[in-house]
């Protein structure tokens, strides 16, 4: 499969109990320690989403590179725990982030460095307007409460995952603060404008999506004077297509 430069191909997953069956003969491809992460979660459903991203990941990255089996991929993690190929992988050029959340896994794959993705269920959180006055900055949190209540968690959310997607594509994860990045959004919850603390928002690009309408997702990018002709194509990821063939 093809990667150009300016392309980021964001493939979506959506979990299923049918997927089981596949999901359990995908386990062959897991690395030792991926498969005691997945036996030691705590519940069933757990187990699944963790064996399902790792999976993902690893039969996904193989469309870029054929000669490579899923099983062979080896990852290592930055300072501040951002995944990225072992370094004799690196050489391909190929970067992803990854994100789950209850019925939904994501994957972002991309020929440049600084590529972030987060995904939220709508339906999770009850406190949003508790971790908006922790995390957001003052001016978002305002912005938030003076919506009518039914309207909140679709803007809480949109800000959530564009921050947590920012972070991700920092590769510095929580070090980063969430309330070192500053959103506009209008009245659909699209940004409108956007600042940093320590970067230049020139350099920076953003994608949201409704997959469902239970979920929220962002894509984030920092391609310094690339971002402009940057295109995001979206795919599904099947399990049982990974072991009948695509």
């Amino acid at each position: 499969m093809n990667l150009a430069d300016n392309e980021i191909h964001l493939w979506l997953s959506f979990e299923r109990p049918k997927d089981e069956p596949a999901l359990t003969q995908l386990r062959s491809i897991l690395h030792s320690k991926e498969l005691e992460r997945v036996d030691t979660a705590r519940s069933s459903e757990t187990k699944l989403r963790f064996l399902a991203a790792r999976a993902m990941q690893r039969t996904v990255l193989s469309r870029y590179a054929p000669d490579i089996e899923p099983a062979t991929w080896r990852f290592v993690t930055g300072e501040y725990g951002k995944p990225a190929l072992a370094p004799q992988f690196q050489p391909l050029g190929l970067h992803f982030n990854l994100t789950h959340t209850q019925g939904l896994l994501a994957l972002a794959v991309s020929r440049q460095r600084d590529i972030g993705i987060d995904a939220e269920n709508l339906y999770e959180r009850t406190t949003a307007l508790q971790l908006a006055r922790r995390y957001f900055t003052a001016e978002e949190a305002r912005n938030l409460e003076a919506l009518p209540p039914e309207r909140q968690p679709a803007r809480f959310y949109s800000l959530w995952t564009l921050k947590e997607s920012w972070m991700k594509a920092s590769g510095r994860g929580i070090s980063a603060a969430l309330d070192n990045a500053a959103f506009s959004l209008d009245d659909q919850h699209r940004v409108v404008g956007m600042s940093f603390a320590a970067y230049d928002a020139a350099d920076w690009r953003f994608w949201q999506y409704r997959p469902t309408e239970e979920h929220v997702l962002a894509v984030a990018l920092r391609a310094p004077g690339a971002t402009g002709g940057v295109t995001v194509a979206t795919q599904e990821w099947r399990p049982d297509e990974m072991i009948h063939g695509p």
